[in-house]
């Protein structure tokens, strides 16, 4: 639960208090994902204690405010300490913590929710992690998956940058980055490309081979991850609902990404 300091200071008040202990405020493609995943977690939680798990937490953006769900139990594990250490330093709840180490070496059987938010498609191999979560987590338990559409339109976008990435110009995109005032919300670790790209009916093939179903899809967005990237000094709140509305209407290969609830099959 929150600290008495940050009860009396009055941050905590009505539904959306969690918008206070995340950057991705300034961010609508990434505060979206929060969105649904608090939304998703506390809007089907049971009344026992509810043990959530964040693999590849980065700086603690979705992490710390889970930590606002009543009778929650919140862990952060990521492999780059850099991006902990920021997360641990600005983390101001009891219930939330942060670990170095990989999903394979945590112990996931008493865990209700494993998010992996942005995250899988920078793991190669990551057939052995869906194996271990399939084999380890409990029935019951979901995994909550945000990934960017392999084929859509943000990937295709961003082609040219994995192109000059691997002709050796990564200083030159850090220095543009650096110049339009990019920055990267979720993670200190910024040289971990894009490794696999997904469609639904590969990521629906693979999980049946671990005995696990998607239960339900949300289309997320069409041009905002874009315009996010591209053109960081652009105000985005009107563009991304707009486009968020519109992408709910469209095919899903058609859009940037999808969240994702999976479960073991009945």
């Amino acid at each position: 639960m929150p600290n008495a300091s940050q009860e009396d200071s009055g941050l905590i008040s009505g539904a959306d208090s969690y918008l206070n202990y995340t950057e991705y405020i300034d961010y609508p493609f990434h505060l979206e994902r929060l969105k649904w995943l608090f939304e998703k977690i506390s809007s089907s939680r049971r009344e026992q204690r509810v043990r959530i798990l964040d693999v590849g937490c980065g700086t603690g953006n979705i992490t710390i405010p889970l930590g606002l769900i009543e009778n929650s139990e919140v862990i952060g594990i990521d492999i780059h300490q850099p991006s902990l250490d920021h997360a641990i330093n600005k983390n101001p709840f009891d219930n939330v913590r942060f670990d170095l180490v990989a999903l394979r070496d945590y112990d996931i059987r008493e865990v209700d929710y494993i998010i992996f938010s942005e995250v899988l498609e920078h793991i190669s191999g990551y057939e052995d992690i869906v194996q271990y979560i399939s084999e380890n987590s409990k029935h019951g338990a979901a995994l909550l998956l945000t990934i960017p559409n392999g084929y859509g339109p943000f990937e295709i976008s961003q082609q040219p940058l994995y192109l000059l990435r691997r002709l050796g110009f990564d200083s030159f995109i850090n220095s543009i980055k650096n110049m339009v005032n990019k920055k990267e919300p979720y993670s200190l670790n910024y040289e971990t490309p894009h490794v696999n790209f997904f469609t639904l009916k590969k990521l629906r093939k693979q999980l049946e081979k671990y005995d696990l179903s998607i239960y339900g899809i949300k289309n997320a967005f069409i041009l905002t991850p874009i315009i996010e990237t591209f053109f960081p000094f652009i105000p985005l709140q009107l563009v991304a609902t707009i486009d968020n509305k519109v992408a709910q209407h469209i095919p899903s290969y058609l859009a940037s990404g999808w969240y994702i609830e999976i479960r073991h099959r009945i």
